[in-house]
């Protein structure tokens, strides 16, 4: 995660990388720029845009991903095995726009971050969510086109016992992967103001470089070039579906192929409804992981001195992919009409419905106390 804190300050050591990005190791300090700070227009107008479409995007993805989770977890949506990833997705990128946002208070308060504990688990948090978010979208790609490439299998293979197995060990890697950052990193008093600041450790500035390529594969390479060509696919199938499905019932869509005939337009339209969320997700993201990317390569080409423009155009395509935790639950708004029905519906989750149940006996408990002292 990064933030303003980390803007070109003279005193700074070359050493005290901003690591708060995700997976980012090369920091971009006042010793790395050509140009002056002071005397760049284009710093203040960025800066402008970071005081107000960060707490922006955080705020309002917050609120957008719970009521994200309520659809899929607590209403009719539930039924569709992919909604365990869905509402994994949601509570990933809701964790994540909160440490975003006590990120973006503490650069105003340093009470925020007089914690060391808190300075280290904001890292670790972005680490991990960020990975899960990419993830979570990656099975869910692969999810759709099994079940509309290969509909035969799609029962066995996307079953809710396999889409609960496959969550849980993505999960778990990535909690155990990103500790190392409880050992690459160590937290230090902030020279110029209140509270702590995390640090990569100098002895560790190696392994760090070799685990951020590792990571840039995991988080970048294999998800985005897998979610590119399983999207092509999909786009495919379904078009190939419109071409030349004979409309044999209200409810079924039925292809020449007799192997297609078990799908159904409900699974279409959630097809490409994730189509659409795995398409933005691409648009949002490759900005900021290219120009990562360009930056790391002038890195290994021993080119220290950078332009503050390439840095503040980064920091503009760092608020797009913040904007990509948050933009979801439009996208479920616009794009599945079974999203906003389900939307509409009264909770129904076992432990509301539990809490209702023990609600109602208690009142009819109550009634009957109240029928029997009457009859008394």
């Amino acid at each position: 995660m990064t933030s303003f804190t980390s803007l070109p300050d003279d005193r700074e050591d070359i050493y005290n990388y901003n690591i708060s990005n995700v997976s980012e190791v090369f920091e971009i300090n006042s010793t790395h720029y050509k140009d002056d700070v002071s005397s760049e227009p284009f710093y203040d107008f960025v800066h402008a845009l970071y005081l107000f479409a960060i707490p922006l995007i955080s705020v309002l993805g917050i609120i957008g991903n719970v009521l994200s989770i309520k659809v899929f977890l607590c209403s009719t949506f539930h039924k569709q095995p992919s909604s365990i990833y869905l509402a994994a997705l949601s509570l990933s990128d809701t964790w994540f726009l909160s440490a975003l946002l006590l990120g973006w208070l503490g650069s105003f308060d340093g009470t925020i971050q007089q914690s060391g504990v808190a300075c280290m688990m904001s890292i670790y948090v972005t680490y991990v969510t960020g990975f899960l978010s990419v993830w979570y979208v990656v099975l869910i790609v692969i999810d759709r086109y099994i079940v509309v490439c290969h509909p035969l299998r799609g029962p066995r293979l996307c079953s809710r016992k396999r889409v609960a197995i496959a969550s849980s060990l993505i999960t778990t890697f990535a909690i155990i992967f990103y500790t190392h950052c409880f050992h690459t990193t160590t937290v230090v008093k902030n020279a110029s103001k209140d509270g702590f600041q995390c640090v990569v450790r100098r002895e560790t500035m190696f392994a760090l470089t070799i685990i951020t390529y590792i990571d840039s594969v995991m988080t970048i390479g294999i998800p985005f070039l897998t979610i590119f060509v399983l999207n092509c696919c999909l786009i495919s199938a379904v078009r190939k579906f419109s071409n030349k499905h004979v409309r044999f019932s209200e409810r079924k869509l039925y292809s020449y192929s007799p192997q297609y005939s078990i799908l159904t337009k409900a699974q279409i339209r959630l097809t490409i409804m994730l189509v659409v969320v795995s398409s933005v997700f691409l648009i949002l993201n490759l900005p900021s992981h290219a120009i990562r990317l360009y930056i790391m390569i002038k890195g290994l080409a021993m080119q220290e001195q950078h332009s503050i423009i390439l840095f503040l155009i980064q920091q503009i395509f760092q608020i797009l992919y913040y904007a990509n935790f948050a933009i979801n639950f439009i996208l479920y708004m616009v794009s599945s009409k079974l999203f906003r029905k389900c939307l509409k519906e009264t909770p129904k989750c076992r432990a509301l419905r539990k809490l209702r149940l023990k609600k109602t006996l208690l009142d009819r408990r109550a009634k009957l106390q109240n029928g029997a002292k009457s009859y008394v």
